[in-house]
Formats: C-alpha cells, structure tokens, sequence
C-alpha cells in the first residue's frame, strides 16, 4: 500500500520518526532514488515515509499529517489481519504453526503424519513455506496452460517469490513472478492475479484496454479482486517473510 506526491526541497536533518494526528508512529527513511515522498504501510501495521534527499522535514511532516486517516486505516487492517493469523495458529511445541491457510480454508498441520499438506515430523517452518510455494507454481502454471491459446505470447519464466509489496508482477522480458501467498487464497484470487499479469503481455498500462483483457480472460475478475484487497494483509502474516 503506497501513496506518492511529487516534491522538491532543501537537505534536512531526518528525525527517527514523525506520527499521524492520531499518534501513529511513522518511521521516516531517505532514498536517494526517490523522486518523491511515498508512504507505506507493511503487513505488521507498521508505517513509513520515504523521502528524497531533497525533501524538508516540513514537508515530511505535513505529508504524513495530511495523510493520517489512510495511514492510520491501513495500519489498523494490518494489526487486525496478526490478530486473526495469531488466532489460528497456535504453535506446537517445538515452535511450528499447528494450521496454515491453504486455496481459503484454514487446514490443520499434522508434522510426521497424514492430512491435507503431508510434512516430515523433522520439517520446520521453512520447509512448509517451501511445499507452499511448490503448490503455488503447480496452480499458476495450470492457469499459464489454460489460457496460452487465447494469448499473443506466453510468459518466458515463471518465478514464484514473496514481494513485500506486490502480488504479481510481469517483466520486460517476459516474466511472470507471482506472489507464493496466493496459494493460501481461494484458487480464483490466484486464477486472477496470473490472468492479470497474463493481461500486460497486451498491455503494459492499466488502461480501460487492460481491463477489457483481464475481463475477456476471466469474466467476473472483480470480485476476486476485491478479495485480495480485503484479505491481503491476513495472506502476508500467517507465516513469517521468507
């Protein structure tokens, strides 16, 4: 989640940290490749203004003060989305998650038995990431084949990763990298975001062009689209970032 303004200034001293009328912490990072000040806000809730090396504090601070009814409601959905992920995950004894969300069912873990997603009674959390992401490419690349036929082109790679910020994503070059969390998410939300990126290789915008084509290839996309942006957070804390 992110918003930017365009911006120009003088060098200043940057204080550790500003906050939003409601008393929000809002850590405060320069970047000397931003062009502007963007805010961000992670699955934890926490905030960040990214200022360019040019930007006053001033401007910093009526920035963030401007904006502090979207920060502090995207920083609340990201508390409330680790109450719920802490909720359904109570650890076992030697510290692994006892249930994991898998296509938008919570799923009980049984590590060295049988069930749903089978783990090696040896296996920690790292390695159910990793049979997460396994699931993850499976589902996307059976999306990928289903719709080669009606496509200009196909993407030349498939990379499955954990953005912080980002879903999906699809490069010049013709790859296509998808979130692994979309595995957790009912298998439409998944279906969409590759029918989205499959979009781009038409349309590099996010024109009413673009929009026609991600409708043309899955017909009634919205909804699962506002799915994503309801429950993204919740996708982002059930395990820890790779």
């Amino acid at each position: 989640m992110n918003r930017w303004i365009p911006l120009l200034g003088r060098d200043q001293p940057t204080p550790a940290s500003l906050s939003t009328e409601g008393g929000l912490p809002v850590q405060v990072r320069r970047s000397d490749r931003a062009r502007r000040m963007r805010l961000t806000v992670d699955a934890q809730g926490q905030a960040t203004v990214v200022l360019p090396r040019r930007a006053t504090l001033a401007q910093a601070r009526a920035f963030v003060q401007a904006q502090s009814a979207w920060l502090e409601r995207h920083a609340g959905k990201g508390r409330q989305a680790g109450a719920s992920a802490q909720a359904h995950m109570q650890p076992d004894a030697l510290g692994r998650p006892t249930r994991v969300l898998l296509r938008g069912e919570w799923i009980d873990l049984h590590w060295g038995g049988e069930g749903p997603l089978p783990l090696a009674a040896n296996a920690r959390t790292p390695q159910l990431a990793a049979r997460l992401r396994e699931l993850a490419r499976v589902d996307a690349q059976q999306v990928i084949n289903a719709q080669t036929h009606r496509l200009p082109r196909v993407p030349q790679r498939l990379s499955i990763r954990d953005q912080a910020t980002r879903w999906g994503s699809l490069s010049g070059r013709g790859t296509l990298s998808l979130n692994w969390r979309l595995i957790m998410a009912p298998p439409d939300v998944l279906t969409y975001v590759v029918n989205h990126e499959l979009a781009h290789l038409t349309h590099p915008n996010h024109s009413p062009a673009f929009w026609a084509e991600v409708e043309r290839l899955m017909p009634g996309h919205d909804s699962h689209r506002r799915w994503l942006r309801r429950n993204g957070d919740l996708l982002r804390q059930v395990l820890p970032p790779d």
